[in-house]
């Protein structure tokens, strides 16, 4: 049976990629988007790759919207295999802020808004639908500025990037990663953070050294583990990365 997969913020970057290589093996994939116009461009270019891919209207910070995603998936599938939350915002960055005493109240509640909020409901509305299948998987999009460990090392090359909105959101989404996966432990659905590292993206910039191709890497092993698999986890490329 062909392994549905949908993914937030894939219209382009990383989420876009993520579907890529999911579909490369034979997983169809729904890219969540806000503007369906600019997922049926995505998607007609990963159909000109010879992958199955669909566009679905999500907006993670409408929890009408995440509803109606559900809907719309439930009618033309009935489940879902996996979830990757990818959609997610670094406006300190964008904006150059760079300091915890230069943010706002505004930015920081427009970050958690996509990157803590965001997932949380997208994994509320679809669980029925993961549950539903033979290996639901669950892959939240981290990073590790939001290792607490991380941070707190001076030797980190990461120990500089203060950019608390950010940072937090991440932390929040790691925390959100080991309370499902608790909670789902017994059912077979697996819940992990990825980092995908410093990737050449709208949101990383061109002065990143990291690939689409090579952020995309992590997020899929986690998204397609096999039954022996971790639960709960924090991983890079490189293995686990500490809380």
């Amino acid at each position: 049976m062909q392994k549905i997969a949908l993914i937030t913020g894939s219209n382009k970057g990383i989420g876009l990629e993520v579907a890529r290589q999911l579909g490369q093996r034979g997983i169809k994939a729904l890219l969540g988007v806000r503007d369906t116009t600019k997922g049926e461009t995505a998607a007609n270019a990963l159909r000109a790759q010879s992958i199955e891919a669909e566009v679905i209207a999500l907006d993670t910070a409408s929890e009408a919207s995440v509803a109606a995603a559900v809907a719309e998936t439930a009618s033309r599938h009935e489940r879902l295999d996996i979830l990757v939350n990818n959609a997610g915002v670094h406006l300190e960055f964008s904006q150059g802020l760079m300091a915890p005493s230069q943010l706002t109240l505004d930015i920081l509640k427009a970050t958690y808004e996509t990157n803590v909020f965001g997932p949380f409901l997208t994994i509320r509305h679809f669980l029925p639908l993961l549950r539903k299948s033979e290996a639901g998987r669950i892959v939240n999009v981290s990073s590790t500025m939001g290792s607490l460990a991380d941070q707190s090392n001076r030797e980190s090359a990461y120990y500089g990037l203060t950019t608390l909105a950010y940072n937090s959101s991440k932390t929040a989404l790691n925390a959100i990663t080991v309370q499902f996966a608790k909670e789902l432990a017994a059912t077979g659905i697996k819940v992990n953070s990825a980092c995908p590292g410093w990737v050449k993206t709208d949101m990383g910039s061109d002065a990143a050294p990291r690939t689409v191709e090579q952020g995309a890497q992590v997020i899929v092993r986690l998204a397609t583990l096999p039954a022996d698999g971790p639960t709960g986890g924090f991983f890079d490329e490189n293995g686990v990365v500490p809380w």
